[in-house]
């Protein structure tokens, strides 16, 4: 079934620019928002910033995939 589902090429843009805005969402509530917060401990605080950074480089990495082979 999925293989009968074939995306044109504004839907892989569309599919792109969200995975963007998701990797923007995952870098501020992982990575800038610990420094307005005050987390439990460094363990907390650091532990957010790896989740933070791996969420941002897979929904940025996922957008890539997307836009791969597309022209402009």
């Amino acid at each position: 079934m999925m293989n009968e589902m074939r995306l044109n090429t504004v839907q892989h843009k569309s599919l792109a620019e969200f995975g963007t805005t998701v990797a923007a969402a995952w870098f501020s509530a992982g990575i800038i928002a610990p420094f307005f917060t005050k987390p439990k401990s460094i363990i907390d605080g650091a532990l957010f910033l790896i989740i933070g950074m791996s969420m941002t480089f897979v929904s940025l990495y996922f957008s890539l995939l997307l836009l791969k082979g597309i022209k402009s």
